[in-house]
């Protein structure tokens, strides 16, 4: 089986990334190298004479929310909050325009990927547990990517570039109908990741020891958090998994008590999760095509129609137990 497709460098990389390196008075690169590549920013591990450090090529979301993303972090550094944290540059922004590109460097966190198990999910559960129990910034703004006004939106300006796949719109279209009164549900907000999956988790000897790449974070519903993070740990071979689930509950809940109509929400909310990432998805896929993108919005259409049915009561039932 082939690996991950890794970032590649060039020349035009390699200079915006010693850029920013200089601009943050990390010392003299000695080495670069390309990180596996996920749907979005392009990460590089950067080697300097100072240390290793992430130079992270901020390519998908604009400016005001990227500087969002460093003003929270820089904002909990001092809470012992299991992140990477933002290097600010010498000037204090924390962002390097070179050419086209937004640069932003991180401290480089050591571990791996973890293996999903009742453990890891426990673990994650109480990591964004404890991160909704974190105040915002007052002048914090960013919301949702997952907005169902802009999902209709796109299905009224898109129709003909959605019409070339109908395999996709129309279950887009019907999800969209179907999910919109659920959206009016009052439920607690606050901070939350958007996107605990386990490629934006690090471990080491079996511990969490970082969450990462808080782009796509904003204040939305708590329950968001969980249900996204759900969909990352509390599935087992395209399943939801009972004992995942619970133990992913029964982590959040040492730092937040869930209450008893998010409980009831939550097969709901793991909708919604789901269809948030396929509108992400489909919103560049029908403007460019790619295989990688078709199987994952494949995959999430399918899981969807499984919430349609027995898999909610899956989930439902996984929560008798808190």
């Amino acid at each position: 089986m082939a690996g991950p497709e890794i970032a590649k460098l060039d020349d035009r990389i390699s200079e915006a990334i010693h850029i920013a390196i200089e601009s943050c008075e990390l010392g003299s690169i000695k080495k670069i190298s390309g990180l596996p590549l996920g749907f979005s920013n392009i990460n590089f591990r950067t080697e300097t004479d100072q240390g290793t450090f992430l130079a992270r090529l901020c390519r998908t979301q604009p400016v005001a929310r990227i500087r969002d993303e460093a003003h929270f972090l820089s904002s909990i550094q001092g809470s012992g909050f299991p992140a990477s944290y933002p290097i600010e540059r010498a000037d204090g922004d924390s962002v390097s325009f070179v050419g086209d590109e937004k640069v932003m460097i991180y401290q480089f966190i050591c571990g791996e990927e973890p293996t999903v198990t009742t453990d890891t999910a426990r673990q994650v559960g109480e990591a964004i547990g404890l991160l909704s129990t974190l105040s915002v910034p007052e002048d914090y703004s960013s919301s949702s990517l997952s907005d169902i006004d802009e999902a209709k939106q796109m299905l009224k300006t898109e129709i003909v570039q959605l019409e070339k796949y109908p395999q996709f719109h129309s279950r887009f279209q019907r999800e969209t109908n179907d999910i919109e009164p659920f959206l009016q549900v009052e439920l607690p907000r606050g901070f939350v990741h958007a996107d605990a999956f386990p490629d934006n988790t690090i471990f080491r000897d079996g511990k969490l020891v970082a969450l990462i790449d808080f782009e796509d974070s904003c204040v939305d519903a708590l329950l968001f958090d969980v249900g996204m993070t759900l969909l990352g740990f509390g599935y087992r071979n395209g399943q939801p998994a009972p004992d995942l689930i619970r133990a992913l509950l029964e982590g959040y809940q040492t730092q937040r008590t869930l209450t008893p109509l998010e409980i009831e929400s939550l097969p709901m909310m793991v909708r919604w999760c789901a269809h948030g990432m396929t509108f992400w998805h489909l919103k560049y896929f029908i403007h460019n095509p790619t295989e990688r993108q078709h199987r994952r919005i494949t995959e999430l259409q399918q899981l969807i129609q499984g919430l349609h049915h027995e898999d909610s009561d899956i989930i439902l039932a996984a929560t008798r137990s808190l």
